[in-house]
């Protein structure tokens, strides 16, 4: 009877293969998961202007809708500048670029 030769590392080959196309199914469904970005009208720019600009007078805390990387966020904090420049939003925690505004809520 001819004795036993092991396979070594040859033997996983299969299971890395598999491990590498679950990365790849994931990326595939992560962005197949991504919305397309949302249209705001030029009235509803205005009055998100309006809004933002009373709140950093009254110095209130608002909640901001944000759409990032294909995806809907909330992030909510209180307005401390506005840099027209860079075209963002200056927050108690952190910044907010003025093309990811959807929306603005209390």
């Amino acid at each position: 009877m001819a004795e036993y030769q092991d396979r070594g590392m040859l033997k996983w080959m299969p299971f890395e293969a598999l491990e590498e196309y679950g990365g790849y199914l994931e990326a595939l469904l992560e962005e197949e998961r991504k919305e397309t970005p949302p249209e705001v009208a030029n009235d509803q720019l205005e009055a998100m202007q309006y809004r933002i600009e009373e709140a950093w007078m009254k110095k209130e805390s608002l909640t901001f809708l944000l759409f990032d990387n294909g995806r809907r966020r909330r992030k909510r904090g209180c307005i401390v500048g506005i840099d027209r420049g860079m075209r963002r939003l200056m927050l108690d925690s952190g910044w907010i670029p003025f093309d990811a505004l959807i929306d603005v809520e209390e």
